[in-house]
């Protein structure tokens, strides 16, 4: 369960630097044409690649895993690319002014938010107009790269937010991204035996439903400055510690636009796979549910008896299925680090030879409830990675998707534990999936 740490690699800001010199050399010879002709093409392509090649490379030696680059850069090249696109974009809208709108609507989508759209669009017409009054036929990639600052400088400013979807990649050794739970499927289908397949692949003790187990091992890990434990209603910290006792239901509540792609997505990906197939409606959601917690133990001692630092010694994998069938709903292994004087909680979903982890940190809420987040945080810790795990040495290639958010609402009410928990992408709560738990009978 460990990773040979002399084999461990930090990815080489020389790759950074490629991979941005191949995209300025793109899209400043496309800025370059649009100014002046074929003749600008290579003075573009050789300004472009110099300034992302040189800049990608700078600041990825500073940069932590799967961090974003700063903010000015991010400004510099979306703009930059956005003129290239509406270059491209000109050979099919000859029209300057509805060339501007359809990017100003192109930069407010992927905001994924309302005000954001409406932003974008208030940008592309002004802009158009600005261009059209000055010049019977405005240049392309002035046009872009004027709607793209515009609107990245007011999102700035006066939404205090980063900028539309974003992700990031990353290649980095194991320990340089705690915040990943690396665990992968290596057949098609993960399903309700995933743990015990993974004690046998990785000799450890398989165990279901220990005693008053819990998916925690201690509430207290949680502490830190946005979260005292000893706050919480002694009813959730019994759940988290001892999860085993209680049994769950379910009913979702899906955003209507995103049912066909869900249905899709279940249809096709998540039966197929045993993973995140979750229940398409509240009908479906009597089916029941049963919910249990796989561990496994490894035994650590060396021969001299010490324990080593990055060996993990019990595993805890929290499965939920369907109850008339078995037929799993979630597969999540759940850990908690602990990262600048915070407890995280990271629960990675194994996938066919790749891992999406959710990493959220803990708030006090409703009085005496708790709230777990990955977005609007202030830390970088958390957030939604999708990783590929290298056979040979472990290494992880991580995206981040910055633009996806999750909140965990538990509370109790009259007595009643339950939670709400929600999806985002961008502004758009897509998900809401209404929890109730309940002590199990004697029996």
């Amino acid at each position: 369960m460990s990773v040979d740490s002399s084999r461990r690699k930090r990815s080489n800001p020389l790759t950074a630097g490629i991979s941005g010199a191949i995209l300025g050399a793109v899209s400043g010879g496309l800025i370059g044409y649009s100014l002046t002709g074929a003749a600008g093409v290579l003075v573009g392509a050789i300004t472009g690649a110099l300034y992302f090649g040189i800049v990608e490379a700078v600041t990825d030696i500073n940069r932590e895993p799967a961090g974003l680059k700063p903010l000015w850069h991010r400004i510099i090249g979306s703009t930059m690319v956005g003129a290239a696109l509406s270059v491209v974009l000109a050979f099919f809208i000859e029209n300057g002014l509805l060339l501007a709108l359809f990017m100003g609507l192109l930069v407010g989508l992927s905001g994924f938010s309302n005000q954001k759209l409406l932003l974008g669009l208030l940008i592309g017409l002004g802009v158009g107009m600005i261009a059209v009054s000055v010049s019977g036929e405005p240049n392309a990639a002035l046009i872009g790269g004027a709607t793209l600052l515009l609107y990245r400088l007011l999102l700035w400013l006066f939404i205090h937010e980063p900028g539309p979807l974003q992700f990031t990649g990353e290649h980095v050794p194991v320990t340089d991204a705690r915040f990943v739970v690396p665990f992968e499927a290596h057949t098609k289908y993960i399903g309700v035996e995933y743990m015990e397949e993974l004690a046998r692949e990785s000799d450890g003790s398989f165990q279901r439903n220990q005693p008053d187990i819990g998916i925690v091992n201690s509430f207290d890990d949680l502490r830190g400055l946005t979260f005292d434990p000893d706050r919480v209603d002694p009813l959730i910290r019994e759940f988290y510690e001892h999860t085993t006792r209680f049994k769950l239901s379910i009913v979702p509540k899906w955003n209507p636009l995103i049912w066909p792609f869900f249905w899709f997505f279940k249809t096709v990906i998540a039966q197929k796979i045993g993973q995140a197939n979750l229940p398409f409606n509240a009908k479906e959601a009597q089916r029941g549910m049963v919910s249990y917690v796989d561990t496994i133990d490894y035994d650590l001692g060396d021969s001299d008896g010490e324990v080593s630092a990055d060996h993990i010694e019990t595993l805890r994998g929290w499965i939920r299925a369907y109850e008339d069938s078995g037929e799993a709903i979630y597969v999540g292994i759940y850990t908690v680090v602990r990262h600048d004087g915070v407890g995280f909680v990271s629960v990675g979903f194994p996938l066919p030879e790749a891992n999406f982890t959710a990493t959220l940190k803990p708030f006090n809420n409703r009085g005496d409830g708790l709230l777990l987040r990955t977005h609007d945080t202030g830390s970088t810790f958390t957030g939604h990675y999708l990783t590929d795990i290298d056979d040979e040495d472990g290494s992880l290639t991580i995206l981040k998707l910055s633009t996806m958010g999750e909140e965990i609402d538990v509370f109790v009410q009259h007595g009643q534990l339950k939670t709400e928990h929600h999806f985002y992408f961008g502004e758009y709560r897509f998900l809401t999936l209404y929890y109730a738990m309940e002590r199990k009978s004697a029996d």
